[in-house]
């Protein structure tokens, strides 16, 4: 008896360690934001959420000029300008001049594109850019070109729906 007491005690030691693992599950998956785009937080404090270039409906033949889409929040005590975007391996980003990205209001929300874009390169699906915000504060990251079908079927801007800089 005392043999299988000590294997059910083992097997019940075992499991609890395993339990204690799962009950400690890492909720960081749930904090990342459930969108297609690329996202990454610079410093603690400047966020770049959902970023994404519209291409065309039809990937064999890519659009001349595409709008990027993103969304900045700054949680820091004073407001960020985007300065710049660049463009790795050519292409240009037009920006509407510095953007402003005031301390919790969030600048690129609803349907309102960042920018428009020409003249790209993609690596695979993806568009590697640099965004320059005041302070020399870079940040890259690889953004993803979405095709202007389904969900981004609807998204019909025009530029004057660009984020203007703020005065």
């Amino acid at each position: 008896m005392r043999p299988i007491a000590s294997a059910v005690l083992v097997v019940a030691l075992a499991a609890a360690a395993g339990c204690q693992g799962h009950a400690g599950f890492d909720t960081s998956a749930q904090d990342r934001p459930q969108n297609e785009g690329a996202n990454v937080d610079a410093k603690s404090t400047l966020h770049l959420r959902n970023v994404f270039l519209l291409g065309s409906a039809d990937p064999a033949s890519p659009a001349p000029q595409q709008i990027l889409y993103a969304v900045l929040i700054n949680e820091g005590s004073r407001p960020v300008r985007l300065e710049r975007i660049t463009v790795d391996g050519g292409g240009t980003a037009q920006l509407p001049g510095p953007v402003t990205v005031s301390r919790n209001q969030p600048v690129g929300t609803g349907a309102k594109p960042l920018c428009t874009v020409t003249g790209v390169r993609p690596r695979g699906s993806t568009v590697p850019m640099t965004f320059v915000f005041s302070g020399n504060e870079t940040v890259r990251l690889n953004v993803p070109i979405k095709e202007k079908t389904g969900q981004y079927a609807t998204l019909t801007p025009s530029l004057s729906s660009i984020n203007r800089a703020e005065t």
